[in-house]
């Protein structure tokens, strides 16, 4: 089992905690999640793309979860923030 529980995450949950992942990863070189969980995010996400929705999914295209990256997604100041306050949280 995974640390976020991945598989018991409502489906508007995956779009924040990719991006939220995602950010701290290519952008902050921190992670939460680890290589694995974060490819079981990104596949759920990708698996349940047509029912999901969420302000930010705009963000992400298909092409970023079938390559496995968010390393080109333009974060807003929200995302940012969030993610930093669930790295400061984490790592208490």
């Amino acid at each position: 089992m995974n640390t976020l529980g991945i598989d018991m995450l409502h489906a508007k949950q995956l779009v924040p905690y990719y991006l939220m992942s995602s950010y701290l990863y290519y952008h902050c070189d921190k992670q939460v999640l680890n290589d694995d969980e974060f490819d079981a995010l990104g596949k759920r996400l990708l698996d349940e793309w047509d029912s999901v929705e969420h302000m930010h999914k705009h963000l992400i295209t298909k092409d970023d979860l079938t390559a496995g990256t968010g390393y080109a997604i333009k974060y807003t100041n929200m995302i940012k923030n969030a993610a930093i306050r669930w790295h400061k949280e984490y790592t208490k």
